[in-house]
C-alpha cells in the first residue's frame, strides 16, 4: 500500500474527535447528508478538507474513484496488512465501514488481520465486535481467533469474559491447546486470581499437557498480583521458579509457532507489547517474571537471591535482568547503587539494552539533584555511544524533565536537544515550551541558536492553530490573493507548509480545535 494513503487514514483519524460524532468515514457522510440545519456547514467541501471520500455518482464518479484507496476484498486486506504493520489498528473499523460501504464481502483472513491486530493493541471493544461480525456472517472462528480473543479480555481484566469466551469454544466442538490455557493462565495472572490459574492447571492435567517457562512466569504473576502481599509470596515465587528449571522454553504442541505465541510470552513475562532493541532469552522467561515481580514489590534481597540462582545455574546475567536489578534499586531511592551497577556491566563489556539506559535516566530527569543531572547526562553520552538514539517521544519526555530543573547549568537539557537536533528529530510542544522557558530564566543572549530554534517552531505551532483545518472563515483578500480554504490557502510570500513532524507536535491541538468547530457548527 502507498505512503500516502496510511498517512491520509492518520490525518483522518487525528482530526476526528469523538464528540461531534465523527466515528468512522460512514459517520462523517451520514452528518453531512443528514439534512439538519446545525450541519449545514458540514458540506462535501469541509469533507474534502477532512479526507473523507465523497460517495457519489454522475459528474463526481472521477473524483470518487480518486478518493478511493481500495476496490476489491484483495485491497482491503492489503490496506488492513499495513495497518497492523505498523501499529495503527485504531483505523481498521474506519476500513472495515469502508469496506461494506463498498459491498465488498471480507473473508476468514480478513477477520485475522483485524482480531489479531486488535489483540496487539488491547483493543477489547473492536476485536469482540469484529468476532460478532464474523460469526454473524456464518465463518466459524478458529482456535487462533478464540485464542486471540481470550488473551484480549486477559489484557483487560475481564476474567470473566475470557473463561466464557473458552466455554463457547468447547461448546462448538473445537480442543483448547496449550496456547489456550496459557492465555486463561494470563488473564488469571493479570487480575491476580491464584486460585482460577491453578484451576487451570488442573484442567491442562486433564487434557495431557505440561508446564511450559511461560505458564510458570503467568503462575509467578499471578501470586504478585494477588492480595494480601506477605513473606508467604515470595517463597511461592522460589517454588515456581525452581519447578520451572526442567521445564520447555517453548510451547511444545499446539497450532505453529508464530507471532501469536511471541505476543503471549511478552504478556506472561511482564514485558507489554512494546517491541525491545535487544536479544530477550526466551529460557529466562521464568527468571524475567520472578524479577520483576519481586522488583516491583520492593524486595531489593529477593531481586538479588533470583541473580544468583541465575549465575549458579549457569546462565549468563543480560541486560533484561541487569534492568531489573537496577529498577529494584531506583525503588528503593538508591541511586547511586543502580548507577553503579550500570557502569560496571557496561564495563564488563556486554552490551546494555536502550530499556535500561532509559529507565536510569528518566529517574535521574525525575530526582533533579546535581549529582543526579550529572549521571544523566554522562548515561546519554555513554548512549550515544554505544549505538542507541533517542526517538521523538522518549526525546520529548527526557527534555521537558531536565528543562524542569532550576538549579544546574543546564547542560543536561541542552545535551538532549542537540542530540535530538543531531537527527533531525522534533520534540513536542510541551517540552519545546518547557526548554524555552529554562533558557529565557538562565538569561540566554536572544541570537544564541537554540533560543532562536524554540522560538521559531513555537510562533510557527501558534500561527496554524489560528487556522483551523476546514473551516471557512472569512479573511480579507490582499491584492493578487486568491481565496481558497482547507490545505490550499494561498500566501503571498514565503508558504509556510506543515509537515508531518509539525503535526506530531502540535500534541492534539489541532484535534481539539476541529471538534470546537464542529460544536460550534452545531
Amino acid at each position: 500500500m502507498r505512503r500516502a494513503v496510511v498517512q491520509r487514514l492518520a490525518r483522518v483519524a487525528t482530526y476526528r474527535g469523538p464528540s461531534h460524532g465523527l466515528g468512522s468515514f460512514a459517520a462523517t457522510e451520514e452528518l453531512a447528508t443528514s439534512g439538519s440545519p446545525a450541519c449545514a456547514a458540514f458540506h462535501r467541501d469541509d469533507q474534502a478538507a477532512f479526507g473523507v471520500r465523497c460517495y457519489s455518482t454522475g459528474q463526481n464518479a472521477a473524483v470518487h474513484a480518486m478518493r478511493n484507496y481500495a476496490n476489491s476484498i484483495y485491497e482491503y486486506n492489503k490496506v488492513l496488512d499495513e495497518l497492523n504493520y505498523s501499529k495503527r489498528s485504531y483505523l481498521m473499523r474506519d476500513v472495515y465501514e469502508d469496506m461494506q460501504l463498498d459491498g465488498v464481502r471480507p473473508i476468514r483472513n480478513t477477520f485475522h488481520t483485524l482480531i489479531t491486530g486488535c489483540m496487539k493493541s488491547q483493543r477489547l471493544q473492536d476485536a469482540v465486535y469484529f468476532f460478532d461480525e464474523m460469526k454473524a456472517m456464518g465463518l466459524q472462528p478458529d482456535i487462533v481467533l478464540y485464542n486471540c480473543i481470550i488473551s484480549t479480555c486477559g489484557q483487560a481484566n475481564q476474567i470473566e469474559r475470557a473463561f466464557q469466551v473458552a466455554a463457547e469454544m468447547e461448546a462448538t466442538g473445537i480442543k483448547p491447546t496449550d496456547r489456550t490455557f496459557l492465555a486463561l493462565l494470563n488473564a488469571c495472572g493479570t487480575a491476580g486470581r491464584v486460585e482460577e490459574a491453578y484451576g487451570v492447571v488442573q484442567r491442562m492435567a486433564a487434557y495431557g499437557l505440561t508446564l511450559n517457562s511461560s505458564c510458570y512466569a503467568a503462575l509467578i504473576q499471578a501470586h504478585k498480583n494477588s492480595r494480601p502481599i506477605n513473606q508467604t509470596t515470595f517463597q511461592k515465587i522460589f517454588e515456581l521458579l525452581e519447578k520451572s528449571k526442567g521445564a520447555d522454553a517453548v510451547a511444545g504442541d499446539g497450532e505453529g509457532r508464530d507471532d501469536f505465541e511471541e505476543e503471549l510470552a511478552n504478556l506472561v513475562t511482564g514485558g507489554g507489547l512494546q517491541p525491545t532493541r535487544s536479544y530477550v532469552n526466551r529460557r529466562l522467561n521464568v527468571y524475567y517474571s520472578a524479577l520483576r515481580a519481586c522488583g516491583a514489590l520492593g524486595n531489593i534481597e529477593a531481586v538479588e537471591r533470583i541473580i544468583e540462582m541465575l549465575k549458579n545455574d549457569k546462565h549468563q546475567v543480560d541486560a533484561t535482568c541487569i534492568a531489573e536489578l537496577v529498577k529494584a534499586y531506583i525503588g528503593r531511592g538508591q541511586m547511586e547503587k543502580a548507577v553503579q551497577v550500570m557502569n560496571e556491566y557496561i564495563d564488563s563489556g556486554k552490551n546494555p539494552s536502550l530499556s535500561l539506559f532509559v529507565t536510569l535516566i528518566e529517574r535521574c530527569l525525575q530526582q533533579r539533584t546535581p549529582a543526579n543531572m550529572a549521571a544523566a547526562r554522562k548515561l546519554l553520552d555513554r548512549m550515544d555511544e554505544k549505538g542507541f538514539f533517542l526517538n521523538t517521544a522518549i526525546g520529548s519526555n527526557f527534555l521537558f524533565l531536565a528543562s524542569l530543573d532550576m538549579v544546574g547549568d543546564f547542560s543536561t537539557a541542552n545535551t538532549i536537544w542537540d542530540m535530538m537536533h543531531k537527527r533531525n528529530l522534533r520534540p513536542s510542544i510541551k517540552s519545546i515550551t518547557s526548554y524555552s522557558n529554562g533558557l529565557h530564566s538562565r538569561k540566554v543572549p536572544e541570537d544564541d541558536p537554540r533560543l532562536a530554534a524554540t522560538k521559531d517552531i513555537i510562533a510557527r505551532v501558534q500561527k496554524r492553530n489560528n487556522w483551523v483545518h476546514g473551516a471557512q472563515t472569512e479573511i480579507p483578500k490582499e491584492d493578487g490573493q486568491e481565496q481558497e480554504y482547507g490545505d490550499n490557502v494561498q500566501h503571498s510570500g514565503e508558504v509556510d507548509v506543515p509537515t508531518e513532524q509539525d503535526h506530531i507536535a502540535v500534541d492534539g491541538d489541532a484535534e481539539e480545535q476541529s471538534r470546537e468547530h464542529v460544536a460550534a457548527a452545531t
